[in-house]
């Protein structure tokens, strides 16, 4: 090794150490799918389901502890609660848990709505007066008469004088049910049947961090190993969230980055040591490929504080493109070695490498103006990975060279290429044959192409997880979550005010049977406005309490017993119940699932639904009120694929059009320009005519993939352009794209064997079109070469 190289391979040792120890500090993976779904556009039904998806729903999770029988749910389903919260693992992450009605919740219901009471009587000023007229009154005091005389008398008893419409023990018995199928045993939530504990909780994280949740998910089998020792062998815990699938595709993903890893590793490890007879080459090339995942990952880190598991199999797959770089470079240094060494071999090749290199992170780049954040993290990572490759190509390839040379099956490979580029006359028609088929083939194919933009084909459920899902769902009777009711707002009173709307609306529905029934956050939290209205019914009527004296008093009731109550409607009406409020009392957990700020400063309410027996006519009841939708969360999501696949097939017009204008500039000759490009786009459209005569669904990752193939592609037609200025190692140059090829292939070609239906999305289309582009490339060669230098 020359001693001038000592100071480049310094440096990029340097870098590659600095931007390594970053990457190890700052890892951090995420592994859902909604990375991959639009941000960023107001009034959007997608990016209102993409926030409901990862929104508070997706950090939740249930917890069945199957106990065989009431006699021990209670007691078991307390011990877990008690060993959850004290784990010092499971503990801070959690940012709710109940194993039962919140602790205090007598004391915070009391706290909270008693001195609001009034302006919770009813759900509108309307039906509060009707509740207030004579035989209104009349029906609250024999409420009340018979509420006395049973077991809670006590507490009635206690709460009447002030409350004689029992409005908060009304409301109190509205949020201990959580779900219709679960009910309280001695103060824990159980299963209707009573035969298994249930615990709900949310995640301080959210569920696409795979780093925290899997740490958790392992933590919360190894309290209940615990819990199982203490109580029986045979308690078995059910479980559903988001969080379980989330780390499940994770490792899945895992598998698939370590599949294409290995096997590109060892394709490339045979591949060399049957042209070259040695291992050490490709060893050598390591730097290179660590410093293109190594600075791909923290360029990703950097952007967006974690990194996405797609993005690291697609990462891995890359190997095949920046190892491009050394295979040209290793093919002319041992078949055509410049003069001056391995360094001037590659400052010869370096423009058609830095050309190459150029056009494939041009067509990563254009994807950085996407609308959806995985594919700007994908395309940043391209795009920094594969460049810091070819500035590690500079770097460390010509000091790790040492001597090589041509092996005796390298030299027959070289040529009998030489003698496919150099035939002539009326053979010349055989390379004919593939360009015209390819023609044929997208005329026939590309019509039978079918777009899939459900959201289901870019992602795969674990079938025991969600057979798991399933079961949870139907001990609990948890209502959809699929479908939704959302009232948005421009703030918090906006949205409750819409929301209010709703809920009279879905009564309706459930009065016909549209919808088996609902859960709304409005008798807990009705808008300020609706609040006030009430609560004026109630203190500026002069004649209700002589009115409701009169009721008691026919009743029983010795009416003196209530001027408590009769005070209070002489007293100021007090601030109304904010949000806010709520949300930082032990009530806080039955607020929650229903708030949802917005991205852009808005505030959505959800009220859940369950039994959508017409969501046709729930539909039309809802559209009438402003701000309101029936979100059906996948049909949103899929029709936004269908609008976004569109502006993607933009963007891959556009990329294109900047790779051709780039080589254009490049060349300036139509002869070369056709050589680098058409290879290229005819190889593209040849995908789909496969995909599309094969059945297989297009969706947007696709066109994702089509766009790399083009970049990618039009790499071989360019290093066989750059071959014009030096005939002598026109031989080196066609090993080299052939080897290129292959081992993109297998890069990209490995991902089509992937469970994962984005990966294999992204794989069957680039492994195809790879190997299109490099055929083509081949056949398109002769009919262009010259046997004279360009100038």
């Amino acid at each position: 090794m020359s001693g001038r190289e000592w100071p480049r391979l310094l440096l990029g040792v340097l870098a590659l150490l600095g931007c390594g120890l970053y990457v190890a500090s700052e890892w951090r993976v995420r592994a859902d799918i909604t990375r991959f779904l639009p941000v960023g556009e107001r009034d959007s039904e997608a990016v209102l389901a993409r926030q409901v998806a990862v929104g508070v729903l997706s950090s939740s999770m249930v917890l069945l502890v199957e106990c065989g029988g009431s006699d021990r749910a209670a007691s078991v389903g307390r011990a877990f609660e008690v060993a959850l919260r004290t784990d010092p693992e499971v503990a801070p992450e959690l940012a709710s848990l109940e194993g039962g009605p919140p602790n205090g919740i007598e004391e915070a219901m009391y706290r909270i709505y008693h001195p609001r009471r009034f302006g919770f009587l009813a759900a509108s000023a309307e039906s509060a007066r009707e509740q207030l007229d004579d035989a209104g009154l009349a029906t609250s005091v024999s409420r009340l008469k018979r509420r006395l005389a049973t077991p809670m008398a006590g507490m009635i008893g206690r709460v009447a004088p002030e409350d004689p419409l029992l409005i908060v023990p009304d409301l109190f018995e509205r949020i201990v049910g959580r779900d219709p199928g679960i009910g309280v045993v001695d103060g824990r939530y159980v299963t209707a049947d009573g035969n298994a504990a249930a615990l709900f909780l949310s995640t301080s994280t959210s569920s696409s961090d795979v780093t925290a949740q899997a740490r958790f998910l392992a933590a919360i089998q190894r309290v209940f190993a615990a819990i199982r020792e203490q109580h029986g062998s045979d308690l078995k815990l059910i479980a559903s969230g988001a969080n379980r699938h989330a780390v499940a595709a994770e490792r899945s993903v895992s598998m698939d980055i370590e599949r294409v890893s290995i096997g590109s590793t060892v394709a490339l490890l045979l591949v060399f040591l049957a042209l070259f007879a040695s291992l050490r080459l490709p060893l050598s090339w390591l730097p290179i490929l660590v410093t293109g995942f190594v600075f791909g990952s923290a360029s990703c880190l950097l952007a967006f504080g974690e990194i996405h598991g797609m993005t690291i199999a697609f990462g891995a797959s890359l190997i095949g493109v920046s190892i491009d770089y050394a295979v040209h470079f290793y093919c002319h240094q041992s078949l055509a070695s410049a003069a001056g060494g391995p360094r001037a071999t590659l400052r010869r090749v370096w423009p058609g490498l830095l050309l190459g290199c150029a056009t494939t992170v041009l067509g990563f780049v254009v994807l950085l103006v996407a609308t959806f954040p995985g594919l700007r993290e994908m395309a940043l990572f391209a795009a920094v990975g594969l460049s810091a490759s070819l500035a590690a190509a500079w770097a460390f390839l010509p000091g790790l060279v040492g001597p090589i040379g041509s092996t005796r099956m390298s030299s027959w490979f070289v040529r009998r290429l030489e003698d496919w580029t150099g035939l002539r006359g009326r053979l010349r028609w055989w390379y004919r044959l593939p360009l015209l088929a390819a023609a044929v083939l997208v005329v026939i194919g590309v019509p039978k192409a079918r777009w899939n933009d459900r959201l289901a084909s870019l992602n795969r459920l674990d079938a025991n997880l969600a057979a798991e899902d399933a079961e949870v769902l139907r001990r609990v009777g948890k209502f959809e979550q699929g479908r939704l009711a959302v009232g948005v707002g421009e703030d918090e009173e906006q949205a409750l005010v819409a929301n209010e709307r709703i809920a009279a609306a879905l009564a309706d529905a459930e009065a016909v049977g549209e919808i088996a029934g609902f859960r709304t956050v409005a008798p807990l939290l009705p808008s300020s406005s609706r609040q006030r209205s009430v609560d004026a019914v109630v203190r500026e009527d002069p004649t209700l309490w002589p009115r409701l004296e009169r009721q008691l008093v026919a009743a029983g009731f010795v009416a003196a017993s209530f001027a408590p109550f009769r005070k209070a409607l002489s007293e100021p009406a007090p601030a109304p119940l904010l949000p806010a409020d709520l949300l930082a009392s032990p009530l806080a957990s039955m607020a929650q699932p229903f708030l949802l700020p917005l991205d852009d400063g808005r505030v959505a309410v959800v009220t859940y639904m369950r039994g959508i027996v017409a969501p046709e006519l729930v539909d039309a009841r809802l559209k009438g009120i402003p701000g309101a939708r029936l979100l059906d969360v996948e049909g949103a999501l899929t029709s936004a694929f269908a609008a976004y696949r569109s502006r993607m097939a933009t963007l891959l017009a556009v990329g294109v059009l900047l790779v051709v204008v780039v080589v254009v500039a490049r060349y300036r000759s139509v002869r070369l320009t056709a050589l680098a490009v058409v290879p290229a786009l005819l190889g593209g459209a040849c995908t789909v005519a496969i995909l599309g005569l094969c059945g297989i669904d297009l969706n947007f990752l696709s066109l994702v993939a089509l766009l790399m193939v083009v970049s990618m592609g039009v790499d071989y037609g360019i290093f066989l352009a750059e071959d014009e200025q030096h005939p002598g190692a026109r031989g080196a140059t066609m090993l080299g794209v052939v080897v290129d090829g292959v081992t993109t292939m297998l890069g990209f070609g490995l991902l089509a064997f992937s469970s994962h239906p984005a990966m294999f999305a992204i794989g069957i289309t680039a492994g195809i079109g790879v190997t299109l582009c490099l055929t083509l490339a081949l056949c398109l060669a002769p009919l262009v070469a010259s046997a004279e230098p360009r100038s």
